[in-house]
This record gives C-alpha cells, sequence and structure tokens, in this order.
C-alpha cells in the first residue's frame, strides 16, 4: 500500500501537529513503511543582500528557532523509531511563499506514495490572493495520494466534551 510517506511538520508542538505525527506512526506501524519527516523552516530575504552581493539574500530563523526546530525533529525522529518504524528527518529553509513547492519537490525527490500535511498546511492563509500549502499542492496533481490530518475539535468550534 505505501512504502515511503513523507510527513511536513511545523515544528511548533501544537495539538493540530500532533495529530499529523500520530497518525503518521499509525500508518508507518500498519504498511511498515520508512516515514520522512520534513520541515520547511520559513527564511526571509534581505533586500540589503540581494543588491549588495553579500549572499543569497535569503536568512533563516535566529539561532534558538533553529535549535528547536531540530528538537522537535528529532523528538519525532525518536518517537517512530522507538514505535518500530523506519524514520528520517530533515530540515529546508524556504521562504513563505515557496513552502509548498519545497513541500512538493521533497516529496517527488523521495519518491514518496503518501503526504501527511498536518492541519496547519490546510487552514486559509489569511490572505484572499494565495491558497494554502495543501490546496496548492493539490492543484498540482502529484502522482501519490495526500492525507490531510484533521484538526483538533477545538479549531473546528466544538468543544471536546460535544465529541
Amino acid at each position: 500500500m505505501y512504502d515511503r510517506i513523507l510527513v511536513a511538520i511545523d515544528a511548533l508542538p501544537t495539538e493540530e501537529n500532533r495529530s499529523a505525527q500520530a497518525r503518521a506512526e499509525q500508518i508507518g506501524r500498519m504498511t511498515g513503511a520508512t516515514v520522512y519527516i520534513l520541515h520547511v523552516a520559513k527564511s526571509h530575504i534581505v533586500p540589503g543582500d540581494i543588491t549588495g552581493g553579500a549572499g543569497p539574500g535569503v536568512r533563516s530563523a535566529d539561532d534558538d528557532a533553529e535549535d528547536a526546530d531540530r528538537e522537535a525533529v528529532q523528538a519525532l525522529i525518536d518517537r517512530l523509531s522507538e514505535a518500530g518504524v523506519d524514520a528520517h528527518g530533515e530540515i529546508v529553509s524556504a521562504t513563505t511563499h515557496n513552502v509548498a513547492s519545497v513541500i512538493l519537490q521533497r516529496a517527488s525527490d523521495l519518491h514518496v506514495d503518501l503526504l501527511v500535511l498536518g492541519h496547519q498546511h490546510h487552514r486559509g492563509a489569511g490572505n484572499v490572493f494565495r491558497s494554502s500549502v495543501a490546496e496548492w499542492i493539490i492543484h498540482q496533481h502529484p502522482p501519490f495520494s495526500i492525507l490531510l490530518a484533521q484538526p483538533p475539535a477545538t479549531a473546528q468550534g466544538v468543544s471536546p466534551a460535544s465529541t
């Protein structure tokens, strides 16, 4: 069924992220698939660097954020490994506008059968001119399945007690 799964995560320890991670662990254990964890760290373009020619012009988050990102990815890799799942992880950098294309490119490079996106990838982008990461990826008609992790009940306006 699934031999290679890519899970795109946000490194923040939220209930939404735990939902995507739990699904990836369940599917990985059920199928025996190799699970690849991908965190796309947000970078921004610094105009002075581009016009001055002092490097590529893309700066990543500060060192504390990079350490937290690494720790989050490593913690998930460790959790999956303890559950008997063959897991690998990586952190790449991209501007906000390129997150979807970076995820799609890594999925293609890894020849995945399934892409798991957390809830943060499919909620509205807050700008009527931009689509969500998931929407953009889906419209590219990739040759693999996509699982959009269900948001926690509180994110849908339903209290956990009523579910």
